[in-house]
């Protein structure tokens, strides 16, 4: 079988987008996560300056899947730490210690965190206007890309570029005061 030839492996995610979509909302059973699955994905692909593999399209499964699988991840550990926020410990019972979120709050992490967060903030603040909307209806009001987009009456192509661009933007913001992402 011959691949199709590309110039990076962001225009392979172009390319193979809706086939990695589909094959990311089947593993996790949720076309949100999906979306941002693939998002993460074109990013992570449009910021690399490594060499184009051999088979693009198989790199990128392997890719969007162990993203699907960092995601569910995180996705899970922030549900403990909400349980455990509301006296949920019951929920969690026999679960590992190394497994349960720990109690106490280190100063400097809370200082690294207020940090990313002012980051953060100053980096929205600096986006376009229209990009700006876009990436907070999608991300800060939990749209989806279609909502985004019936809503602010532009293409599903339109907001899943004004996505990319913020979050690339953020990325940098955050690289800039020491968070390695």
């Amino acid at each position: 079988m011959t691949h199709p030839s590309f110039q990076s492996l962001a225009q392979a995610v172009e390319t193979y987008y809706e086939e990695l979509r589909r094959f990311i909302r089947q593993r996790t059973g949720s076309s949100s996560i999906a979306e941002e699955v693939v998002q993460e994905t074109w990013i992570r692909a449009n910021a690399t300056s490594t060499a184009l593999p051999d088979n693009p399209r198989a790199y990128l499964y392997r890719m969007a899947g162990n993203l699907a699988v960092d995601h569910l991840r995180r996705q899970k550990s922030w549900e403990k730490s909400v349980c455990f926020a509301n006296g949920e410990q019951d929920a969690y019972e026999g679960t590992e210690a190394e497994e349960l979120p720990n109690a106490s709050v280190d100063p400097v992490e809370i200082a690294i965190s207020q940090q990313e967060l002012a980051a953060l903030n100053a980096a929205v603040r600096e986006l376009p206007e229209k990009c700006r909307e876009v990436f907070l209806l999608y991300r800060g009001h939990g749209l989806s890309m279609r909502e985004v987009a019936t809503l602010l009456s532009i293409s599903e192509k339109t907001v899943e570029k004004h996505i990319a661009r913020a979050m690339l933007h953020c990325r940098s913001r955050l690289r800039e005061v020491g968070r390695n992402i």
